[in-house]
């Protein structure tokens, strides 16, 4: 079979030839590889092939289920004191339930992310809530603690502000995300007639200062900061 490559020999150099026949010959060398080479080449390329199609495929269908799959086997709590109450609760992000006790009252509630709500009881009054959440903002509205409640948090701003407990809320704070030596959060602000000003250690889990005219010391484990402002309402008291 003839090689289409140019021809060595144009100008006479004996090199040149000596370079072509070499090529030549290493690519009928190659043309005329042994069977069990072939055997094994066709084998490990329907191995591969064979691998390929039962590769796993990943769906996501709809918010909720996404959620759940990310907060897999992520059941938090909190514990220890404020309002000048014991605080022991469950934050359950796979059944997506706040269950346990604080401001002197069970807490028993439920978040349905398929419809929005936030439902149950909590600090002695009905909670019937609901929420709009963005990975950059949460809006929840609605009633709890007996009063109307609107809270929004945007994560960018660094800023909680609305109206709950009969008084209006604002609380400034910096996730500090890009900075990873510094761990301590601060909170300041005002909600329930009354200064809010908080630290929360990201290391630690713990939240200390003062809110409402009392001491906060509590810690959060598998739970966080984000968790505290997002149903800031809980923490409020009666």
């Amino acid at each position: 079979m003839p090689l289409c490559l140019s021809h060595p020999g144009r100008n006479g150099d004996p090199m040149k030839s000596m370079s072509f026949f070499a090529v030549a010959i290493l690519v009928a060398g190659l043309s005329h590889a042994s069977p069990a080479v072939e055997t094994a080449a066709s084998g490990a390329a329907s191995a591969f092939e064979a691998a390929s199609f039962k590769a796993p495929r990943l769906e996501v269908k709809g918010a909720a289920p996404f959620l759940a799959a990310a907060s897999q086997n992520k059941v938090g709590t909190v514990t220890g004191g404020m309002n000048h109450s014991p605080v022991n609760i469950t934050i359950d992000k796979r059944a997506w339930t706040i269950k346990g006790g604080m401001n002197h009252s069970p807490v028993d509630v439920a978040i349905d992310h398929e419809n929005n709500k936030i439902t149950g009881g909590a600090n002695l009054s009905p909670v019937s809530l609901s929420f709009a959440w963005t990975p950059e903002s949460v809006v929840v509205e609605g009633g709890a603690n007996r009063s109307p409640v609107k809270l929004a948090v945007d994560w960018k701003k660094g800023l909680l502000e609305g109206y709950a407990n009969h008084s209006p809320v604002r609380v400034e704070f910096d996730m500090k995300e890009g900075s990873a030596d510094d761990n301590i959060v601060a909170l300041k602000g005002y909600a329930k007639h009354a200064p809010v000003v908080l630290q929360f250690d990201k290391v630690t889990g713990n939240l200390t200062g003062g809110m409402g005219h009392a001491p906060v010391n509590v810690t959060f484990v598998n739970a966080d900061l984000y968790d505290f402002l997002q149903y800031f309402f809980l923490f409020l008291g009666q």
